[in-house]
């Protein structure tokens, strides 16, 4: 049910936040640890939207709440990831270090209301904001997987990856009607979605290079 009360938003972005801190620890300690190519799965940006899109589709309101708590979200696994490479790995803190850290959460921030405006769509009576979640969502997961291979990755891990998006319409789609119309618009959001990669790819690499 959408957050009807202050206290009851404020309990959902603490939860937002908490739930996106365990995501980005769980991720850095499972990399590696999942055998051959699976890995990625637990590696990937697109898996660390699906729990922006979570938070919109408890959420549901679509509005400034939705996009604060998948913010939190993101900013949260952000944290908890590099976090953990402190806590765990025992990883030095400096300036240059806290470039990566920094230029993810701004990802997040841009990412976050749009992934869980897209997870309050795929709750909506309407079928073409279903429908244009289920687009979103599996196109991230297929984009990623079409820049992998560009970036010459292994196989396996790009295969994984966009089989996982080509699955979202079939299991998250309401009816036939949606997981047809969502497998359909796969193509066009993952053609976007690998545009968007390509621009943020080139974004990091300018301030990490700065950085160093």
């Amino acid at each position: 049910m959408p957050a009807s009360t202050p206290m009851a938003f404020r309990s959902s972005f603490l939860l937002a936040a908490l739930g996106g801190v365990a995501l980005g620890s769980v991720s850095l300690l499972l990399n590696g640890v999942l055998p051959g190519d699976s890995s990625r799965l637990v590696n990937s940006g697109a898996i660390w939207v699906v729990g922006a899109f979570a938070a919109g589709a408890v959420l549901r309101d679509g509005g400034w709440r939705t996009w604060l708590a998948g913010t939190a979200v993101l900013v949260g696994a952000v944290a908890g990831f590099y976090g953990s490479l402190v806590v765990f790995e025992h990883r030095a803190v400096s300036p240059a270090v806290v470039t990566g850290p920094a230029g993810w959460a701004l990802v997040g921030l841009a990412a976050g209301p749009l992934f869980a405006t897209a997870g309050a769509w795929w709750r909506d009576e309407r079928r073409a904001r279903r429908v244009a979640a289920l687009c979103l969502l599996g196109g991230v997961f297929v984009a990623e997987g079409a820049y992998l291979l560009a970036s010459h990755r292994p196989l396996g891990e790009a295969l994984l990856v966009s089989v996982a998006g080509a699955l979202v319409p079939p299991v998250l789609g309401r009816g036939a009607r949606d997981r047809l119309y969502g497998l359909i618009g796969l193509v066009p959001a993952a053609v976007a979605g690998f545009g968007g990669y390509l621009v943020l790819d080139a974004v990091l690499d300018v301030a990490f290079t700065r950085a160093g």
